[in-house]
């Protein structure tokens, strides 16, 4: 039985009108960004189903905003056809103000982005968004100092964005601020403490300071996040690398020496055991193998 054509997709004769509606709002839901598809799929909805839509048209029109942007410049005139489009129908939008602010940013325009975005945020504080786009021009402008200030700023009123708190941490590792990005770190495992990859970046931290209080501290850290996730590889080399180095300190006793030397024998035969289970080839578990040996003192 052969279907309407006009209710197929010119590009693909598999796509009906439904299916295309259904996608444009699965990629919105699960925040895809693939902005060819977008672009090609929403300008094809919007040029021939702007009355089928009904009002979920001006979501469409921003889903299509955003991925043309990506695809500038050879859709600065679909950009511009859709912010004035939705600038009709919400004059006072913020969210149409960040779409203006995003296309400055494209241009280059900073000062202008910036003075959109503060603008925003003296309007509403409330509204995330202006932040951090703020932080990400002056990632771009090379000005971390700037970015971290921003951030912190943004994290005094949203303390619960647990990505936001990463992104200081990365930022202020950048800067060799060891002990301000375990403070945000240890805000993650406040929020929440079943994240093993939380339990493993807060022990890498603290391995990266050094000093046998922070090592054996990373040691239990490494060791609470492979609890939680025993497929966590990188957690068991540290518990290997922490407990390794503890054990080669001179100034401990030979308990303590004893119950390290047997942690890292542990975690050697953990690491082994999943390499084998991966069903990866001999030679590397032989190579594996061979690191182990060297690392663990075995």
């Amino acid at each position: 039985m052969l279907r309407d054509p006009e209710t197929i997709h010119p590009v693909n004769e598999n796509k009906t009108w439904p299916e295309i509606r259904d996608k444009l709002r699965q990629w919105r839901k699960e925040h895809v960004r693939c902005s060819d598809k977008i672009v090609e799929l929403g300008e094809y909805a919007l040029a021939h189903y702007s009355s089928n839509l009904g009002n979920e048209k001006w979501a469409v029109y921003e889903q299509l905003c955003v991925a043309a942007l990506d695809l500038c410049p050879v859709k600065m005139k679909v950009v511009n056809r859709c912010i004035q489009k939705l600038a009709e129908q919400f004059p006072s939008s913020l969210r149409v103000s960040m779409l203006e602010g995003l296309k400055s940013e494209y241009l280059k325009k900073w000062d202008e982005a910036l003075e959109m975005y503060n603008g925003m945020i003296e309007y509403e504080p409330t509204f995330p968004a202006p932040y951090k786009r703020k932080v990400a021009i002056y990632k771009a402008q090379g000005k971390v100092s700037d970015a971290v200030s921003e951030l912190n700023r943004y994290l005094t009123t949203f303390s619960c964005d647990h990505e936001s708190w990463l992104e200081l941490a990365d930022l202020y590792i950048g800067q060799q601020s060891y002990k301000q990005a375990l403070f945000c770190v240890e805000e993650l495992l406040l929020q929440h403490p079943h994240n093993h990859l939380f339990h493993q970046r807060y022990a890498d931290i603290l391995h990266t300071l050094g000093g046998k209080e922070n090592l054996e501290a990373s040691c239990k850290y490494y060791c609470r996040a492979a609890e939680l996730n025993s497929s966590n590889v990188r957690a068991l080399y540290g518990v290997l690398m922490s407990s390794s180095t503890l054990a080669s300190i001179g100034k401990i006793s030979a308990k303590a020496k004893s119950d390290n030397l047997t942690l890292a024998a542990w975690a050697c035969d953990m690491i082994e055991e999943f390499y084998k289970s991966q069903r990866v080839g001999k030679s590397v578990i032989l190579e594996t193998a061979s690191v182990l040996d060297k690392l663990s003192l075995k």
